[in-house]
């Protein structure tokens, strides 16, 4: 019996395949998570450190499965689970994350707290893209212990919306304060009036520049 015998070409090429098919496996988020993982089990799928220049901000909502025993599984492995979570926060893969309650807050015993509750979790993770995201939700210990439900598993690409701070300054709200109980009793009053009250222990114990500012606006638009 014969056997086909492949020339020194096709196996050159074969072999260029073989090198191309593995270089493209290693650049995905797959195998750096396999590599990541060989380095150290323990640290988690979130705790390298993020290589792109830029990563996007994803939603991630897992529901656990409804059976009556996933709040167990959920027990068993959610120690190990906030450690790795801790470490994707540590290098700045994961912003937020909390578990999901399946009755609201005045339902639930004190002394029980809301473990027996937890149903799910969410997260807002950065990533390079859905498909890194999902791979390393995958190797998270609440999917390898059995505790989300894959199949209802979502991941969207979250927009945050740039709120401004529209918080006052300390010491802006006090100026304005100030200047509204005072030109509402002395609207007409001269700064020697003020000094005098001041002296003689009446009115505010500290005025600022910008007080006496205001006071002096309301003088002005009274005097009109």
């Amino acid at each position: 019996m014969s056997f086909p015998i492949a020339s020194s070409s096709v196996l050159r090429r074969g072999a260029f395949t073989a090198v191309s098919a593995r270089r493209a496996f290693s650049s995905g988020p797959v195998a750096r998570l396999a590599a990541a993982a060989g380095r150290g089990e323990t640290l988690g799928p979130w705790a390298d450190r993020p290589s792109a220049s830029r990563l996007n901000r994803y939603l991630v909502v897992a529901e656990d499965y409804a059976d009556a025993g996933a709040n167990a599984r959920r027990l068993e492995v959610r120690e190990r689970h906030l450690e790795q979570a801790q470490n994707g926060k540590r290098v700045g893969r994961i912003e937020l994350g909390g578990a999901l309650l399946r009755k609201d807050f005045d339902q639930i015993d004190e002394e029980v707290g809301p473990g027996p509750h937890m149903g799910g979790s969410v997260l807002i993770v950065l990533g390079e893209s859905i498909e890194d995201v999902r791979a390393r939700v995958m190797q998270d210990e609440y999917v390898q212990g059995n505790v989300w439900d894959t199949s209802k598993l979502k991941i969207f690409p979250f927009l945050q919306a740039a709120l401004p701070n529209v918080t006052a300054q300390p010491d802006q709200s006090a100026d304005a304060d100030v200047g509204a109980r005072s030109s509402a009793t002395d609207a007409n009053a001269t700064l020697g009036q003020l000094r005098q009250d001041l002296a003689a222990g009446k009115g505010p114990k500290i005025v600022t520049l910008g007080a006496l500012r205001s006071i002096h606006h309301h003088a002005s638009r009274s005097a009109k």
